[in-house]
């Protein structure tokens, strides 16, 4: 069964960017028909549904500017972003620590901290000497960001996540969505679309093996990515990968914005600190790397020093924020904060792409436009904003709810043909798994897929590799794609995510073979060409689906109008070993230069199965 409604609006997620996106739609023009799609239930999906315990990047007076935050991207990202949208962001912070006081209900000085005077309390964390955390005891912010977004009056579609984005002539027209729980289709006839729908988290396979044990909300598929480039949008900075190093099997945050601004630090095997600052940029997973690479693994996380009241207030934030299975995660491993060598942290356990957390995403500007008209895009899966964390979830979340409500306001509705034909063409190809007799279970399939993604991706880069992640996407999407078995509507959602994965995964090899150097650090770190070139200094990869398949390009970003560095402190490793001199072989060790024993057996038995293993006719 399928449902078509008109509306205005649609916000596809509803984590915190789409929430606030809603928010302020409504805010915008309360006239406007809008509706919310989200896999999960509004009030615990996303990355942050159990909550945060901090904004990780917030420029607030009189201690931080505007200023400040284009100068940590400026530098994080090597230069190669948008300045303008960092310095959106910056004058955008003070707006939402307001917003989240008002709507969680809580006075100054207790959702956030302040000093004496009665500002807010920031502090030093960033690889820049400017106090730009904000610490968050707000257990409870998602749940409210929902309540706030039903009371508007937006229709919201719980467990409806999105299928497609429908465009006519470069244009948002409409959204085609399933329930995962009913089975019912949907199209949403629409003026414009919010995209919210998080980072490609669930991509390359951690070490614990787990498909769902992964650091970013493990419905963030890579879906929105793949919607918006099968919609004609551009991708930007797809090589720029993800890789957060995090608690060992956990596959939860590190802690290093809760515990380093306390104290607490990273040391390797022999008690050596691993890292200059608490950070999650590009030159901190290489130093890492390197303490793994020298044999000083594992890495832990260090607490022991600190006093008992200091660990004692961590534990309070790490167990009941963000992911509160950490206290029985600790107590079954027999870890201890209060213990040297404890709590092990794994490097890049699963690599990804991310927008908030790296650089990768969908390509936006200062009003998170992107180059479809209608579509707009904010958080982890926004690559205009990079490496801007909750904070910017949140600013640009407002921003496209208030300029999509515009949009939406002043625009007629795309004048698309009548759906009918090619939605029952749609569904019947989405639930073919669904009515196969027998076929390959979708974890089978994903397994394959994301080992290939972590074996051949994963830095440092190797160009053969790249190939062959190309080479095995192509061949999972042709192969095995079409053999998978679904068992519900649920596992019928599993397919299309791993056609999402297969299809970001090539992007990302792609973008990574395209850009023929390295930088940020880790994350983009190619083996065989270990050095920046100036010839990529202020270039994007720009990846958008054309007339013959993914197209690439090199694009510079816009003229940078603030003179920071753009650069992080570290170079690259010359990856040379000398392991000893090899085996050398006597003129004596000779092997006949033909075969005819094998050969006399392929004249008796031919190429095929040998006749003793086929079953005698009785």
């Amino acid at each position: 069964m399928y449902h078509v409604k008109e509306t205005d609006l649609v916000i596809i997620g509803a984590g915190a960017a789409g929430a606030m996106a809603a928010i302020y739609a409504h805010r915008t023009d309360p006239a406007l028909r809008i509706a919310v799609l989200d896999k999960s239930k509004m009030e615990t999906s996303g990355a942050a549904g159990r909550g945060m315990d901090a904004l990780n990047t917030m420029a607030l007076p009189p201690n931080s500017s505007p200023e400040d935050v284009v100068e940590l991207l400026t530098k994080v990202t090597e230069g190669v972003l948008d300045q303008e949208v960092a310095w959106t962001f910056g004058l955008r912070c003070p707006t939402v620590v307001r917003d989240l006081e008002e709507i969680m209900n809580r006075p100054k000085g207790d959702l956030f901290p302040v000093d004496e005077k009665g500002n807010y309390l920031l502090h030093y964390l960033h690889p820049i000497n400017k106090p730009l955390l904000l610490e968050m005891h707000g257990e409870e912010m998602k749940r409210a960001l929902a309540r706030a977004v039903r009371q508007t009056g937006a229709e919201v579609h719980d467990r409806t996540p999105a299928l497609k984005i429908v465009t006519e002539s470069g244009k948002v027209a409409g959204v085609f969505a399933f329930n995962i729980r009913t089975g019912h289709y949907y199209y949403f006839k629409t003026k414009a679309v919010c995209l919210t729908t998080g980072a490609a988290g669930r991509m390359g396979l951690s070490s614990s093996g787990y498909l769902s044990g992964c650091y970013e909300f493990p419905g963030n598929a890579g879906d929105g990515y793949a919607m918006a480039y099968e919609a004609g949008a551009e991708l930007v900075n797809m090589e720029c990968f993800q890789g957060n190093n995090v608690l060992k099997d956990h596959q939860g945050p590190s802690c290093a914005y809760v515990a380093a601004p306390r104290g607490a630090y990273g040391v390797n095997r022999l008690g050596e600190k691993t890292t200059a600052h608490g950070y999650s940029s590009g030159d901190v997973k290489l130093a890492i790397w390197k303490a793994f690479a020298e044999g000083k693994g594992p890495t832990y996380l260090k607490m022991d020093h600190m006093p008992e009241d200091m660990i004692r207030v961590i534990e309070k934030i790490l167990w009941g924020n963000e992911r509160t299975s950490r206290r029985l995660f600790h107590t079954k491993r027999g870890e201890n904060y209060r213990k040297p060598f404890s709590v092990e942290i794994a490097l890049v356990d699963e690599i990804g792409v991310c927008g908030g957390h790296s650089s990768s995403g969908v390509n936006s500007d200062r009003d998170g436009a992107t180059n479809i008209a209608g579509l707009y895009v904010a958080g982890d899966v926004d690559g205009g904003l990079p490496n801007s964390y909750l904070g910017g979830a949140l600013a640009m979340g407002g921003i496209i709810g208030e300029r999509a409500a515009v949009y939406a306001g002043g625009s007629d509705p795309v004048s698309a043909e009548n759906p009918a034909s090619w939605l029952r063409g749609g569904m019947e190809a989405f639930e073919a798994p669904l009515h196969r007799n027998r076929g390959i279970p979708t974890s089978m399939v994903e397994y394959k897929a994301r080992t290939r993604i972590q074996y051949y991706l994963k830095p440092p880069k190797n160009p053969a590799f790249m190939e062959k992640a190309i080479w095995w996407m192509q061949r999972i999407r042709c192969e095995d794609l079409p053999e998978i078995k679904a068992v519900d509507y649920h596992d019928l959602l599993k397919v299309y995510e791993i056609d999402c994965i297969l299809r970001v995964g090539e992007i990302m090899a792609r973008a990574s073979l395209f850009r023929d150097e390295s930088r940020w650090g880790y994350q983009h770190w190619r083996a065989d060409l270990p050095e920046k070139k100036e010839a990529w200094e202020g270039k994007w990869v720009v990846v958008a689906k054309g007339v013959n398949g993914m197209e690439l390009t090199r694009r510079p970003v816009p003229p940078l109008k603030w003179d920071f560095p753009a650069a992080m402190e570290y170079d690259y490793p010359a990856l040379s070993f000398d392991i000893g001199t090899p085996f050398r072989k006597t003129p004596s060790w000779q092997n006949p230069p033909d075969d005819p024993w094998m050969k006399k057996h392929i004249e008796k038995e031919g190429m095929g199965t040998p006749r003793r293993f086929v079953k005698k006719e009785e």
